[in-house]
């Protein structure tokens, strides 16, 4: 079996671990993913929804929050954490694809104790995040890189396992779609009401209910009873008044933002992972706000350098139909050249492959070109 370990608090690596889950059982492949935060104390998540609404509402919090971030794997109580090893234990684990560096410590406690399993670091943005800027090497563990800052280059990626994802852009609908992430936070919102009043229809997701959207703007939020700690369903979105929602019939495969984001002509977003993948497998252009921090903005850079977005500024300023439709045919054909990492899991008997070490590459220059720390340090 292969485990994929994720964080709710960041969609971005949790909805990757959720299509890799799907890539690897429709292979024949016992596949399971794990959210750290659902190991934690009662009181810690509901601390974690309150920041989540704080964040949501104040970005420049949110961005100085995530500078600050810190390894969380120690609030897991002992006696979970020995649970947890023994329902792997019983699970026959022979592989771990770890998405958020905070599970870094667990994994290595379980590696002590099962030196035989495989480790495989699947970064999703292109150069490291929070989680993993903080997280030590596991011993006899790889790297896997889906962007690569280094060199402008999308190297593998995780696609969505139902046929027909991809829309054709003929039969698309004219307008953009308009998020923060999976938690709602960015600009988003101010860009959206700027593209209505340039005319382009926009459909708006927010964290909670708009009860009174203006003309042209279809607004979403996110559905109060998804947690990403419950079973393994993708996030969901509920249509607020008078929006008329498309039928999200496939929600055992992608994530409500992945419906409407395959319907729209472009993304209007912060450039988050999550929302960087969706649009590989969508070939659904971005145009970008404020990164909420360095790794982001080494997305949009990698991102804007392959021809798949540009920032939402540029794109006002020009407003070219033909822009769009030019970085949506690069994507498709991008989609359809990258390797497969859930393809290479399996040819490599559960993702023993050759990989760089953490943070290998990303030294002083990276910190002083996005002003961010983004060496690995070793506790």
């Amino acid at each position: 079996m292969n485990i994929a370990l994720t964080s709710g608090v960041a969609l971005g690596t949790h909805i990757p671990g959720l299509l890799l889950d799907r890539a690897l059982s429709a292979r024949g492949v016992p596949s399971r993913v794990y959210v750290l935060e659902k190991y934690f104390p009662d009181e810690v998540r509901q601390r974690i929804q309150i920041a989540k609404g704080r964040y949501s509402r104040d970005y420049r919090l949110a961005k100085a929050a995530h500078a600050l971030a810190t390894d969380h794997a120690e609030l897991i109580p002992p006696q979970t954490l020995t649970a947890l090893f023994e329902e792997w234990d019983a699970a026959g684990v022979g592989s771990v694809t770890v998405f958020s560096g905070f599970w870094t410590d667990v994994v290595a406690a379980y590696a002590d104790r099962r030196p035989d399993i495989r480790v495989d670091v699947c970064h999703v943005d292109a150069v490291p995040s929070p989680s993993h800027r903080h997280a030590a090497e596991i011993p006899g563990s790889t790297h896997t890189w889906l962007l690569d800052a280094r060199t402008n280059t999308l190297t593998e990626t995780i696609p969505v396992t139902r046929p027909g994802a991809r829309l054709p852009w003929k039969s698309r609908s004219d307008g953009f779609l308009a998020h923060g992430g999976g938690w709602g936070m960015g600009t988003h919102p101010a860009a959206a009401a700027r593209l209505v009043e340039a005319g382009v229809p926009v459909s708006l997701i927010l964290p909670e209910p708009w009860s009174d959207p203006p003309a042209g703007l279809s607004a979403y939020h996110q559905d109060p009873g998804w947690e990403p700690g419950r079973g393994t369903g993708f996030p969901r979105l509920v249509a607020g008044a008078g929006t008329v929602a498309p039928a999200f019939d496939d929600r055992e495969h992608w994530a409500d933002t992945f419906e409407l984001t395959r319907r729209s002509r472009a993304v209007v977003s912060k450039p988050g992972a999550g929302t960087l993948l969706d649009s590989l497998n969508a070939a659904t252009p971005v145009l970008f706000t404020d990164p909420l921090g360095g790794w982001e903005l080494a997305n949009e850079r990698v991102w804007c350098a392959l021809g798949f977005g540009m920032r939402l500024s540029e794109w006002l300023d020009r407003r070219d139909p033909a822009l769009l439709q030019a970085m949506h045919e690069r994507l498709r054909a991008a989609a359809d050249e990258a390797a497969s990492y859930p393809e290479r899991i399996v040819a490599e008997g559960f993702g023993r492959g050759a990989g760089r070490g953490a943070g290998e590459g990303f030294g002083e220059g990276f910190e002083q070109g996005f002003g961010q720390g983004f060496g690995r340090r070793d506790r």
